[in-house]
């Protein structure tokens, strides 16, 4: 349930509030000297502000590499090059956007809760192999507090994110 969570917080952190922030592109790949590495072996991501991220490449070979990796991604975002830093405007997203964004959350919300429930009935049918009667009822009970909890924690992440999204577009 705990590595749900995780993947969900990791998820929704890859989703672009229409601000700019230093881990919006640490999913990407970049392919430099004819292999796939992670985006920030090739550099590092800072916030100049709101609306403004830079990039600063460690190698200045493989800038273009970096440059086209952003502009092929499905962030939408155009780096320019400035020296041996990328300049990567963050657009404000659309209200179709937006409603895409909230949709995605809510997506991925659901998977994490797809993902728990699972982890629920795994540990339910574990408990149903204990003999005595209390004692299953018991730990019955332990299994849906810990799951109830870990909903509630998915909620209250999608929630923010949500709210995040709409806060920083107004």
């Amino acid at each position: 349930m705990e590595h749900a969570l995780q993947h969900l917080q990791k998820e929704l952190s890859s989703i672009r509030t229409g601000r700019a922030t230093a881990g919006m592109l640490d999913h990407l790949k970049v392919e430099v000297y004819g292999d796939s590495m992670p985006m920030k072996a090739c550099g590092m991501a800072t916030v100049r502000d709101p609306q403004l991220l830079v990039f600063n490449v460690f190698d200045p070979q493989t800038l273009h590499s970096v440059e086209n990796a952003i502009r092929d991604s499905p962030l939408g975002l155009n780096p320019r090059v400035e020296g041996q830093d990328l300049l990567i405007p963050v657009p404000r997203p659309t209200a179709e956007t937006l409603t895409a964004l909230k949709r995605v959350c809510k997506t991925e919300g659901e998977q994490a809760k797809v993902t728990i429930r699972q982890c629920r009935k795994a540990a339910l049918d574990e408990v149903k192999k204990v003999t005595a009667e209390d004692e299953r009822f018991r730990l019955e009970k332990e299994v849906q507090e810990v799951t109830s909890s870990f909903v509630a924690q998915v909620d209250a992440l999608v929630a923010a994110k949500e709210k995040s999204i709409t806060q920083h577009t107004a």
